[in-house]
């Protein structure tokens, strides 16, 4: 492979002479360094050896890539604007709808490669393919309340989850809200967790919504003053964070509270 591109760059100093046109030499010299940096790291891509247990196709195409993008900038996540960059894409999307094995997601977390959140999902998915998902699953199961962890369709969950999730905040576009107000989307999900993290955190949150809804934040920040347990609760989740135990998505949760900074000192 040196040798193609040795001789490529020869006969394009050959032109560069012969042409009416001669670019200055800092232009030249930086093409030349481009393709020298590109040899490198298709050199290293073609020394990487493919752990055996990769069974995903995807995966194992983009595999050399992300060797090589960590090798030169610390980490394998491959900027869109490149194959490889949608590969990567894909590969966030295969793992959050569970196609890939744990050993291999386990792996490329081990890498540093960054993976979907709920919210990466509803920007990444088209809207109107995902609506005609959600359509699917009314007409199957009559209701849109579906599980926010739905097992045959992970990225759908997540979708509805955010789609209620960014109404409730006014970031949801005109246009998708008059398009699900259209079908009667159910804006309110009336699942239930089980678990004491959700029940309590309803009960603050109700309470949250109603002070603010009235006063706003300097209401909150009076409530937060005055009523100990639910202080005392918010700082025990701060806590958890800190120790790096509180999920990815009680963490969305803690942001969705109106008017509290949980991070900060209450």
């Amino acid at each position: 492979m040196r040798v193609l591109v040795k001789v490529l760059l020869t006969l394009l100093a050959a032109a560069d002479v012969a042409s009416a046109f001669v670019p200055p030499i800092m232009h030249t010299k930086n093409f030349l360094c481009r393709v020298q940096s590109a040899v490198d790291d298709a050199d290293t891509a073609a020394s990487v050896q493919i752990p055996p247990f990769i069974a995903s196709p995807v995966l194992e195409q983009v595999y050399p890539a992300l060797i090589a993008h960590k090798d030169k900038y610390g980490n394998p996540n491959i900027p869109l604007g490149s194959a490889d960059g949608k590969r990567c894409n894909t590969l966030r999307r295969l793992h959050f709808q569970n196609k890939l094995t744990e050993e291999e997601a386990a792996h490329l977390t081990d890498l540093g490669f960054r993976f979907h959140s709920f919210e990466d999902v509803y920007y990444e998915c088209d809207f109107d393919e995902m609506l005609q998902k959600l359509m699917d699953y009314q007409q199957e199961f009559q209701t849109f309340q579906i599980p926010k962890k739905y097992e045959p369709d992970p990225e759908l969950g997540a979708w509805v989850t955010m789609l209620r999730r960014l109404n409730q905040k006014d970031d949801l576009p005109e246009d998708q809200i008059s398009k699900l107000d259209a079908v009667e989307f159910e804006w309110i999900s009336t699942r239930k967790c089980g678990s004491s993290f959700m029940k309590r955190y309803r009960e603050v949150l109700d309470k949250l919504t109603e002070v603010h809804d009235v006063g706003g934040d300097e209401a909150v920040a009076e409530l937060l003053s005055s009523d100990a347990e639910i202080k005392k609760w918010i700082d025990a989740q701060k806590q958890v964070h800190a120790n790096g135990k509180l999920s990815e998505s009680r963490v969305q949760y803690m942001e969705d509270l109106p008017g509290v900074d949980w991070m900060k000192e209450l």
